[in-house]
């Protein structure tokens, strides 16, 4: 069997600080609608705690979700996820509730799961074992140390994502292997979840690491802001050949993030609410600088970002992938992962 490659060293992948400067110049001006902050996942259903809950177990499942669709309801990924989990909420399913999960078998959370994701009886969500075992492996730990409530997980970390107790976010929601992810990737984009329907108010911020899934390695791939300096990696990235890690590159898209968010003064998870919605919509398999038109229709950067002509993307006049062919074919690490 052929081994799979890995992902070279840090001097083979580097941060482009002139490319990340001409991109804070470009998210500096940008203004977000409010009503996306508005939408009705965000406003919730049921108690505080069915309310956690929904959000807790909404993204321990919410990682590459290629397939996931909605044929019929124009329902793609992370979208599809929100309406579904706001439905379970409502209907006080047995999916969000720890004791039901802890107890219930594999198959039994799995026929659950295939019916809450099913559109004329197929189910597009894969993986189907491996997030039942999430959603049960998880709910063991809040039953275990947090009485069954990921409000009590918040509170008691004292609403820190690190602290000198080890009570913190970033120490603590790891020991669900949901959350195991060394970048947190998922812890974040909880807690921004979180933040964003105004159930808890993080008193670190300056300690959050930035999202970082495939779509803003992509992004940031094909500006010029993160550059793979080894011919190798880059060939097997554009060729999107499987790699056993997706180190370092990641965590030099997470330092680019870093500085973008220093220069511009937003916070790191603002920033992804462009990242993510620019990759996932307007250059993705799709590229409106290439092509003339997003992904998905409508796109998701104009659902969440007052812009007034879409016709070209944001980045165009400064993206080394607008006019490089050889940016535009870079792609974002294929690698095996529940991380993200």
């Amino acid at each position: 069997m052929q081994s799979i490659p890995t992902a070279k060293s840090t001097s083979e992948v580097t941060l482009n600080h002139t490319q990340c400067e001409k991109i804070v110049g470009i998210v500096s001006m940008m203004k977000p609608s409010a009503a996306f902050y508005r939408r009705p996942y965000l406003q919730g259903a049921g108690s505080h705690e069915t309310q956690f809950r929904m959000h807790f177990f909404a993204v321990a499942i919410c990682h590459q979700t290629y397939s996931l669709h909605h044929k019929a309801k124009n329902l793609f990924g992370w979208d599809f996820i929100e309406e579904v989990f706001l439905q379970l909420a409502a209907d006080a399913s047995p999916l969000l509730q720890p004791a039901w999960l802890a107890g219930a078998s594999i198959d039994e959370i799995i026929a659950l799961l295939s019916a809450a994701f099913a559109e004329d009886a197929a189910c597009s969500l894969d993986r189907l074992p491996e997030r039942a075992q999430l959603m049960q492996q998880a709910a063991e730990v809040l039953l275990r140390d947090f009485g069954g409530s990921v409000e009590m997980l918040f509170s008691t970390s004292h609403y820190q994502l690190i602290n000198p107790q080890q009570s913190g976010l970033y120490h603590v929601m790891p020991h669900c292997e949901a959350f195991a992810d060394p970048q947190q990737k998922k812890t974040t984009f909880l807690t921004k979840l979180l933040e964003d329907a105004g159930l808890v108010k993080i008193g670190d911020p300056e300690n959050f690491i930035p999202i970082m899934d495939y779509h803003m390695q992509r992004v940031l791939l094909r500006t010029g802001c993160v550059e793979i300096t080894d011919s190798t990696l880059r060939d097997q990235i554009t060729r999107q050949q499987p790699l056993s890690t997706d180190e370092p590159l990641r965590s030099r898209c997470i330092e680019a993030m870093r500085l973008i968010a220093s220069l511009s003064q937003q916070s790191v998870t603002r920033l992804n609410d462009i990242f993510w919605a620019l990759g996932r919509s307007c250059c993705n398999h799709t590229l409106l600088c290439r092509d003339g038109h997003c992904e998905k229709s409508p796109c998701t950067l104009t659902q969440i970002y007052k812009i007034e002509n879409h016709s070209q993307c944001v980045f165009q006049q400064i993206c080394k992938g607008a006019a490089d062919p050889e940016y535009q074919n870079l792609w974002e690490p294929r690698v095996q992962t529940h991380f993200y």
